[in-house]
């Protein structure tokens, strides 16, 4: 039988990312989040290798624009990489790439057998993960903490070190996680309302209640504005599904509406007591400033502003348009380790042709057609729309454990039995089967290790090729 892998694989993100906890150094840390991803996608692999999966060799398991976008990709990128400043480095990075959209659309039916069960699991893990984050901010502001810092401090008598405990690197991680686990109440609230849970119901109420309560009080405690607009932007496409929908399934759109409303008053309240409100006092100006140009000095920028960064990093694509400068080249005057936003990052490290390749990826995941919306995840639209959003301020997707659950979270969205978005013939010779989406994951695998082993590519600790000359940037790689 072709067990479902995702009580394992949640189950091990989450002891994963709270072993981590233990650890103070931030480079430690950061090597065991890229572990856990690294580990669990080799796992998954490893899943689909299994005596049972031979039945599958032979299965169409995505759309021939899938896999056309997917071998567009990887052949712009190889020559970006090749034509690029850090090769190796960049090759490293096209692995992961393969790694992670070959396996997806595998998963595809690991959700058609355990749908109810793995909502019900993320679920659980976004209070638990999001949870321990919120508890952990509480904790250091009692006692006149920064969060997210390694802190070391005396105890009493001066005899020996105290680290202070953080499960993430700083707020931004932090905020990702709660971005992409926020809208899995939905599913949960649709079984509730439908009565597919019997069993401990004011337990799984209370689930549902608690994970956009916290994930909400989580963006508010920590400054997460674009996380916190993002939420909104996903709570009127949800307005918009209600307004659209026929009146059977209105019930669950209004009830998920009005529960997000109650977690974003209830967030704003719990400001209002802490720090009198600060967080929607200083919303305008935070943002103001961080979309404004500054001077710059000696060729570097002098601040850390995004707007001044994507003006930066769009001259430099103009150098390679076709199919850009290598991922994860940081330029020359940047003052941040990246652009902070999907589209220009994509502009700049793999070309329009890489771009639009990239493109036609979102065809495995993204409900394009009517009947395909029929079919969706009750949280597809609004998981979307604020995954959208928020990737214009912030690169959700090179921090290992948001691409952890990206793994297991995107596959959710369509179901196996979606209808197809229909394909000229031509575009439909490069429909991947399931043993070809395998192979192109274990060939990711190979251009991993193939940069972890040359010179010049990627390292244990943060690499002096893809950091400022002052900062040790954490990218994936």
């Amino acid at each position: 039988m072709f067990e479902s892998p995702l009580r394992w694989y949640l189950a091990l993100l989450l002891i994963g990312a709270v072993a981590s906890i233990g650890v103070g150094n931030p480079i430690g840390k950061f090597q065991i989040h890229r572990l856990v991803e690294v580990g669990l996608a080799l796992g998954m692999l490893a899943w689909c290798y299994r005596p049972q999966a031979a039945s599958w060799l032979g299965r169409p398991v995505a759309s021939g624009w899938y896999g056309l976008g997917l071998l567009g990709f990887s052949l712009v990128t190889v020559v970006a990489s090749l034509l690029g400043p850090i090769p190796w480095i960049s090759l490293g990075f096209l692995g992961l790439v393969l790694l992670q959209f070959g396996l997806m659309p595998l998963l595809v039916e690991a959700w058609r057998q355990r749908t109810d069960e793995g909502f019900r699991l993320l679920a659980l893990l976004a209070v638990a993960l999001v949870g321990i984050d919120v508890g952990l901010w509480l904790v250091m502001r009692a006692f006149e903490l920064q969060p997210y810092v390694w802190l070391r401090r005396l105890a009493p008598g001066g005899r020996e070190l105290l680290e202070v405990p953080y499960l993430y690197l700083n707020s931004r991680w932090a905020n990702q996680i709660s971005v992409l686990l926020l809208w899995t109440f939905i599913p949960l609230l649709q079984q509730l309302q439908q009565g597919l849970i019997r069993y401990r119901r004011r337990f799984w109420w209370g689930i549902c209640w608690a994970v956009p309560v916290l994930c909400c009080a989580q963006f508010v405690l920590s400054r997460g504005d674009g996380a916190f607009l993002a939420m909104g932007l996903g709570l009127a496409a949800l307005w918009w599904q209600w307004r659209r929908s026929p009146a059977p399934q209105r019930v669950l759109w209004v009830t998920a509406l009005r529960m997000g409303l109650v977690a974003m008053a209830m967030a704003v309240g719990f400001s209002l007591l802490l720090d009198a409100g600060s967080f929607l006092q200083d919303f305008a100006s935070r943002n103001a400033q961080e979309f404004t140009t500054s001077p710059q000095t000696s060729g570097i920028q002098t601040s850390g502003v995004r707007l001044a960064t994507w003006v930066l990093y769009l001259r430099k694509t103009w150098l390679s348009p076709v199919w850009g400068q290598g991922i994860q080249a940081i330029p020359w005057g940047s003052s941040l380790c990246g652009p902070h936003n999907i589209w220009v990052a994509l502009l700049y490290w793999c070309g329009f042709a890489g771009t639009g390749c990239a493109l036609l990826l979102t065809t495995g995941f993204v409900p394009w057609a009517k009947t395909q919306w029929r079919q969706a995840s009750p949280m597809a639209l609004p998981f979307l729309v604020s995954l959208f959003f928020y990737q214009l301020v912030d690169d959700i997707w090179l921090r290992p454990l948001s691409l952890a659950l990206l793994l297991v979270l995107i596959p959710s969205l369509l179901p196996a039995a979606a209808v197809a978005l229909p394909a000229p013939r031509l575009v439909q010779r490069f429909t991947p089967r399931f043993g070809q989406c395998r192979l192109l994951a274990l060939i990711g695998v190979l251009l991993i290790v193939l940069s972890v082993v040359l010179p010049g590519g990627v390292r244990w600790g943060p690499s002096d090729l893809v950091s400022l000359p002052s900062t040790a940037c954490l990218l994936f790689f």
